[in-house]
């Protein structure tokens, strides 16, 4: 006996479908349909979602392509540091101990870092226990409205080329003291001048070196440097060459792991 295909009933020959039957049938065409519409759906939402992907990867690259700034290898470098200007070192090179410290002075982390551990850093260097090496870097100038990490950097190199490697350190830590928040304007020029002249650094070859940003080319080389040698935030504290966690020490463990090198 011949069955409806679509409801699985039998139909006797010669004979119209029952109305029970043609309901029956009814449904099932509307669910086949729903079901096709779904299908359709689903493949449009996913073509849709894999083109949105691919175009937020390509824009991601994009920006970070954008920001990778070309430094010039002959940029001005300050004096008074090492590595062909991408170091200003603390202490004696006699120092039983190294430790690198790469820093942002708009990083929050950086800040907490010197708040916990600059005085002990200071008595380890003045005891001949380290020989503290200073990166600065700038990755942070897109968390504030005026550079302010670039403007920081730059200012620290007027004041280490003028006055040397420890105004550099008061310079700087005075910058992590008065640190400003992400999301709107660092410290001000006057505000930058003022504290180099304080740190020990003054006068005319000074303000005009932070207000113009005579170091500006040396930041942009020493951060993609930074960048090169696989430096991925700040800060990034190295023990004779290896990743110390910092954040796990107090003042005291930090002291001790300097001096069991």
């Amino acid at each position: 006996m011949p069955v409806d295909q679509q409801t699985r009933q039998p139909v006797r020959p010669g004979r119209r479908p029952t109305a029970r039957q043609r309901a029956e049938a009814g449904r099932a065409a509307e669910a086949a349909a729903r079901a096709r519409a779904a299908q359709r759906r689903r493949t449009v939402t996913g073509a849709t979602v894999a083109a949105t992907l691919l175009a937020v990867a390509v824009l991601v690259v994009v920006v970070v392509q954008s920001q990778r700034v070309s430094s010039s290898p002959d940029a001005a470098v300050p004096a008074h540091t090492t590595a062909d200007g991408a170091v200003v070192e603390v202490g004696s090179a006699d120092a039983s101990a190294t430790l690198d410290v790469y820093e942002d002075f708009g990083c929050p982390a950086c800040g907490a870092f010197e708040a916990r551990h600059a005085g002990t850093l200071a008595e380890l260097a003045a005891d001949g226990d380290v020989l503290l090496r200073y990166h600065p870097i700038s990755i942070l100038d897109r968390a504030f409205t005026d550079d302010y990490p670039t403007r920081a950097m730059n200012a620290a190199g007027v004041v280490v080329d003028a006055a040397g490697p420890e105004a550099y350190v008061r310079f700087t830590q005075e910058l992590f003291a008065r640190q400003p928040a992400e999301g709107g304007p660092g410290l001000t020029d006057d505000e930058l001048v003022g504290l180099a002249r304080e740190a020990g650094a003054a006068g005319p070859a000074v303000e005009r070196g932070i207000r113009e940003l005579v170091f500006e080319d040396w930041t942009r080389e020493l951060t993609d440097r930074a960048s090169r040698e696989g430096v991925a935030g700040t800060p990034t504290v190295l023990l004779d060459g290896e990743p110390l966690d910092w954040a796990t020490l107090d003042p005291a463990a930090l002291a001790d792991a300097v001096r069991a090198v």
